[in-house]
């Protein structure tokens, strides 16, 4: 029977099923506490991997090259950086990552010392 429907038609008759289940007001709430969930399970997977990568690098002993400053005139890449640190990079200024990485970078100092 749902065979022979699209991805489309699909997706009209949860909007439709979700109407009127909760009412006209209530979906554009839903769907933005549905978008929050989900940015938390992506930056939770994010640091699980990052995690996983640390301890096989413990475990196994070789170092993964991680990105350094570079020289005097070449640019570094904040996005790379902000990526490899687990930081959300989508739609995000240079400026706004800058400060994320500082504000990590001096958390995970406070938390060594």
């Amino acid at each position: 029977m749902l065979g022979a429907l699209g991805g489309g038609e699909i997706i009209v008759i949860v909007i439709l099923i979700a109407v009127l289940l909760f009412g006209a007001s209530k979906v554009p709430q839903l769907a933005r506490s549905f978008g929050q969930a989900m940015g938390e399970f992506k930056k939770a997977r994010r640091e699980a991997e990052l995690n996983y990568k640390k301890f096989e690098e413990s475990v196994t002993g070789s170092e993964e090259e991680i990105p350094k400053a570079k020289a005097k005139g070449e640019d570094v890449n904040i996005k790379e950086v902000a990526a490899y640190m687990g930081i959300d990079t989508a739609g995000k200024t240079e400026e706004e990552l800058k400060e994320e990485v500082q504000a990590k970078l001096e958390s995970s100092k406070s938390e060594k010392d």
